[in-house]
């Protein structure tokens, strides 16, 4: 095969991990529960997010797109934490020592935990990183993102589900926001 030809392959490549789109496999369906640990080997349930809004983002710190869109995550997890959002950093990598590292030296934080093939399989059997969840706050996924999400964009879909009204909610309150 030609030079150029395998530069071309390249070039789509990178061009599609690097820039988001949305997928729709998994959209409407309810989060998958979970069990992963945390950097300190503590056990942490899907549970503990009960009614928030989260982000969950499954990532590996050896995958550039994934360390491009880190800092933008952490903006997104000060400007919402205080409003029923949570981010969580889902690690692919096969061992903690990389990801200590990398969380410490980037100063990240929102939670990171060390997911597992069961995790991957349960939201999709995805086979490419950045992938990247969000769940509303009764418990289904909203937007499935695979590759790079730019904040403007995910700044978007949070805000809408934040001021959307919950269906958990009183009735009176649900009528009010939609007249």
């Amino acid at each position: 095969m030609q030079p150029c030809v395998w530069l071309g392959f390249i070039a789509l490549f990178l061009s599609s991990a690097l820039q988001s789109s949305e997928v729709d496999t998994q959209i409407g369906k309810m989060a998958p529960a979970w069990e992963l640990i945390d950097l300190n080997g503590k056990p942490v349930k899907s549970d503990n997010y009960e009614g928030k809004v989260i982000i969950l983002n499954f990532w590996a710190t050896w995958c550039p797109p994934c360390r491009a869109e880190m800092p933008d995550f952490i903006k997104l997890h000060k400007a919402f934490k205080d409003k029923g959002v949570t981010f969580l950093g889902i690690s692919l990598d096969t061992g903690l020592g990389p990801v200590k590292r990398y969380v410490r030296t980037e100063k990240v934080s929102y939670p990171i935990l060390m997911g597992n093939s069961k995790i991957v399989t349960d939201y999709g059997n995805f086979s490419a990183i950045p992938q990247t969840f969000v769940i509303d706050a009764e418990g289904r996924i909203n937007k499935q993102f695979m590759g790079l999400v730019k904040f403007d964009k995910l700044e978007k879909v949070i805000q809408s589900l934040i001021d959307a009204p919950s269906e958990l909610g009183d009735s009176e309150t649900s009528n009010e926001a939609v007249e």
